[in-house]
């Protein structure tokens, strides 16, 4: 038995256009192929609420694979109007709506979904409409996989090190999330002689070495994003912190000049005393050595009594 139910994923927000005709080949019609009329059905486009009064510039971003957020502008909207989002993904019981807006003047421009649990490589149905019960707004429909809406966090962990032949060597680790590494690409960048960035490479791997020669400044900064092999799209990560390779150098510094020049006269102060200590040593074993003498001299040659 032929199916006769077919499931499909459309933009609701233009005219969904449905054609089906019946095809017939095999012993009934001695093999030859028969066709029937085009049976053509039309859902149209939602009349709701004014076509101004649609969200603009739509935007999701799936931060670190753990935050959905999304973010719109809003169009011309009466006073008593407001947005709300719905949404809904296979394994639901039921449609959602978004807990946690992003209302900074009491119109809806944004939905904050926690740190909800969606599933990667399947559809994620979004609306965002009129809030029930105010003036009516124009429907908006979107169609997200969280894969490729994707913000890693910057890389981590950096280090730079030299070796013997003056090559830079630059690692770094993968940001903590649940893709794994090999899904990720990164982007080296550099500091010109204009003390602009410059791209040095983009590649998978997380090790990446130059010469000193081939930069002016070794200065280093890296992103990263999801590679072709894990998303078909996605955004790059915010930069790492710049690190540079420099030459160690003495920064003066009052208070070491303090601590050398109070080491100093501590040192000279105890050279003088010790000299002193010395210079009365020997004076006082002088003097005991010239009494002695005098004793010894005088057991020698005792003084003689006078005669009268």
């Amino acid at each position: 038995m032929k199916h006769l139910t077919y499931r499909g994923t459309f933009d609701l927000g233009k005219n969904v256009v449905l054609k089906m005709r019946t095809y017939l080949k095999g012993p009934c019609t001695e093999e030859n192929e028969v066709l029937s009329e085009w049976v053509e059905v039309i859902y149209p486009e939602s009349s709701q609420g004014s076509l101004e009064s649609k969200v603009k510039s739509f935007q999701c971003i799936n931060f670190n694979f753990v935050n959905l957020r999304c973010e719109w502008e809003a169009g011309d909207l009466g006073r008593n109007s407001n947005y709300e989002l719905e949404y809904w993904q296979e394994g639901m019981s039921q449609i959602k709506s978004c807990k946690k807006y992003m209302a900074p003047n009491g119109i809806n421009i944004g939905c904050d979904f926690g740190r909800e649990k969606f599933e990667l490589f399947s559809d994620l149905f979004i609306r965002v409409t009129g809030v029930p019960g105010m003036d009516p707004i124009r429907p908006s429909y979107f169609i997200f996989q969280l894969q490729n809406i994707g913000k890693p966090a910057a890389p981590e962990n950096l280090t730079m090190t030299m070796d013997a032949s003056d090559d830079i060597i630059f690692e770094w680790k993968k940001p903590n999330s649940k893709i794994p590494a090999h899904c990720f690409q990164y982007e080296i960048q550099s500091k010109n002689p204009m003390k602009m960035w410059q791209t040095l490479s983009t590649q998978r791997e997380n090790r990446f070495s130059f010469n000193t020669s081939e930069t002016s400044e070794p200065c280093i900064r890296v992103r990263g994003k999801i590679n072709i092999y894990c998303a078909a799209e996605g955004y790059w990560s915010e930069w790492s912190e710049e690190m540079c390779l420099s030459e160690p150098s003495f920064e003066f510094d009052l208070k070491w000049l303090y601590c050398v020049v109070a080491a100093i006269i501590i040192l000279m102060g105890f050279c003088v005393a010790t000299i002193m200590y010395t210079v009365i040593k020997r004076r006082q074993w002088s003097k005991k050595l010239q009494y002695e003498a005098r004793e010894l001299v005088y057991d020698i040659h005792p003084v003689q009594n006078p005669k009268c």
